[in-house]
């Protein structure tokens, strides 16, 4: 039965995601209200189907940990799932993700768009666009999300942290706010199963500005790490 579900989610997935871009990417050449909602509308109906056809719920703790300004979010990686759902569950987050995500035909395009931060790995210049384009999109209101790990990791383990999230925290001067989740539990990396469940996405509290670095990393790892535990316990 998980086998069928899985499939049936992907097909209707994919057909509908790749319908429904290509028709609506003419209002990207609008002005933004006109494209805006797009991504949280898209995320939106994804969860919807995960919950009906695949049998995965969310739910999300700590709402109240977030501050009333932009902040950086510092968000455990696990899965696909938290690079779609945060498009709703947050207010327009802009996503710092790798370059080659632009190039993918109409995909890339709304990305670009609606704002978000494209780096390329390796280059001399990446985290100079990081600082600058972040430092935009905070003064437009904005709050950021970044995975420390850089990629993906198998639930019950970590990624060594890098060091571009205190990069951000030490030029931005906003708090970061660390995120756990166990969403990989449900919709692990590398495969196209989907366990039914819950995800839960626990916002922790936020790290103010003015710490080293030595500090900020040591404390921003255990928190995540140490809460997305706890989640798997659970």
């Amino acid at each position: 039965m998980i086998k069928f579900r899985s499939f049936v989610f992907n097909i209707v997935f994919y057909f509908f995601t790749i319908v429904g871009l290509t028709t609506l990417s003419p209002l990207l050449l609008l002005p933004k209200p006109f494209y805006m909602w797009i991504p949280g509308a898209w995320t939106l109906w994804v969860s919807f189907i995960l919950r009906v056809i695949a049998g995965i719920s969310s739910k999300v703790v700590g709402r109240e940990n977030i501050p009333n300004t932009p902040v950086i979010f510092a968000i455990k990686h696990q899965s696909a799932w938290e690079t779609l759902a945060l498009n709703h569950l947050f207010h327009y987050p802009v996503f710092i993700l790798k370059k080659e995500l632009m190039w993918i035909p109409f995909f890339g395009f709304y990305l670009h768009r609606v704002g978000m931060i494209a780096l390329s790995r390796g280059s001399t210049s990446a985290l100079k666009t990081m600082i600058f384009k972040g430092r935009e999109r905070i003064k437009e209101g904005r709050s950021l999300v970044i995975f420390p790990e850089g990629t993906r990791s198998t639930p019950g383990t970590h990624n060594e942290y890098k060091r571009g999230i205190f990069i951000l925290y030490k030029n931005l001067q906003v708090p970061v706010v660390p995120v756990a989740l166990n969403s990989g539990v449900h919709w692990p990396r590398r495969t196209f199963l989907k366990y039914p469940g819950t995800i839960v996405l626990n916002i922790l509290k936020p790290i103010p500005p003015g710490l080293d670095q030595e500090t900020f990393m040591k404390k921003l790892e255990h928190a995540i790490e140490t809460e997305s535990l706890k989640l798997l316990k659970k």
